[in-house]
């Protein structure tokens, strides 16, 4: 049958007219909506769901109210269902009884809903991994990018609010980034650079090619690196794929990843990379240097914490961790070692835990996202965050 231009099987309909009850009937009747203005014909299954919304700040009570209402009614999520991290509720007492004061029962509602308390935006990492070709019904436009991108999975950049109506109902409307059309090239990035910045050429692109797919000549970048850029990219230019010629799934070659000419073609240079960094004279009056946004997997913990190992911190240096890995990082030496350099180690998002704070100057951060998201957190590479924490 065709309803409001989309097709429906029969358990979708009977959720449509209430037979799996009225919290399921609305979640079924929002996602319809929500299909129909962007010309989706059908519902399709997700494999997994990725909330968004693990924030209990007020400017989102209606998301908060529906969690109280699906868990009241019983309900709970037909796939499985990770969840973004911690707010830093705990950061600070302004964070904790002025911006998050919900957020211990948003927890517990998490849970009875019978969402993975994985508490990270790395979800891809462990708690959640999605093979090639799957469909998704994901939130949060780090895993977003990642997902589609490194993986070769399928999910659009869905909203808090609709997270959750896929997540219950195991459903999400059929366009987009779910469609091959639309996972094609628009335009060609050539990366003309010495020294190499993925966070850098993420933003960058996000910056000059948003909503578009770019595709990046060959580059050899690792796991860290496409995660780091795809998040900069999709912060500063709300971009959902990108390709990378013979590096990532979809992109064996240039034919096959471009159906016709591109649109435009553009170059990325080392010129361009120095000139987001600020001045020496400026990154020097940083009071934080702040690494993990997304958050830091063990691998990356390792890259990185390496260059503390022996040494004090002249600067406030926080990394934020997938909790997972930071589990295991208390299990090894490095843990011990960076905190004895002075490293604080934390398992929340920086952007909401750092958003309100009192004091303590600017922020400098090798990460892109953070760098477009947070007021006064300025850009470095990897080497500049590490020369102004005293450790190079």
């Amino acid at each position: 049958m065709r309803e409001s231009c989309i097709e429906l099987t029969k358990e979708q309909q009977a959720y449509r007219d209430g037979d799996a009850g009225l919290e399921l009937q609305l979640a079924t009747e929002t996602l319809i909506r929500y299909g129909k203005a962007f010309s989706a014909e059908r519902l399709v299954p997700i494999v997994s769901a990725h909330l968004a919304g693990s924030f209990a700040i007020s400017a989102y009570s209606g998301y908060y109210e529906l969690f109280d209402r699906l868990v009241a009614a019983g309900v709970r999520v037909r796939v499985p269902t990770t969840v973004n991290p911690h707010p830093g509720h705990d950061y600070s007492l302004p964070n904790r009884w002025l911006v998050f004061r919900r957020q211990e029962h948003h927890e517990r509602q998490l849970e009875r809903l019978g969402v993975m308390l994985n508490f990270s935006c790395v979800c891809y990492y462990e708690a959640n991994v999605p093979r090639f070709g799957d469909i998704l019904g994901w939130a949060e436009s780090s895993a977003v990018i990642y997902a589609n991108s490194v993986i070769g999975a399928r999910t659009n950049r869905h909203s808090i609010m609709i997270d959750v109506c896929m997540a219950v109902t195991g459903w999400t409307p059929d366009f987009g980034l779910l469609q091959d059309e639309h996972r094609k090239g628009d335009v060609l990035v050539k990366l003309d650079v010495d020294e190499m910045d993925a966070c850098a050429v993420g933003y960058l692109v996000g910056r000059r090619l948003v909503n578009k797919v770019p595709v990046l000549t060959h580059y050899p970048f690792d796991a860290t690196e496409l995660k780091n850029m795809g998040a900069a990219m999709a912060a500063a230019g709300g971009i959902g794929l990108f390709h990378v010629v013979g590096a990532t799934p979809e992109a064996p070659t240039l034919d096959a990843v471009f159906h016709r000419e591109p649109e435009e073609t553009i170059t990325i240079t080392q010129q361009d990379l120095d000139a987001l960094r600020l001045e020496r004279s400026q990154q020097a009056e940083a009071g934080m240097i702040v690494f993990g946004c997304p958050q830091m997997t063990l691998e990356e913990v390792q890259q990185i914490g390496r260059h503390f190992v022996g040494k004090k911190v002249k600067r406030r240096v926080l990394f934020h961790v997938v909790p997972s890995a930071l589990t295991q990082l208390r299990e090894l030496p490095l843990h011990n070692q960076l905190i004895e350099a002075g490293v604080e180690l934390y398992r929340h998002c920086p952007l909401a835990s750092l958003s309100l704070r009192f004091g303590g100057g600017r922020i400098l951060t090798p990460s892109g996202k953070l760098h477009y998201y947070l007021q006064d957190a300025d850009y470095g590479n990897l080497d500049d965050a590490l020369r102004i924490a005293g450790v190079r």
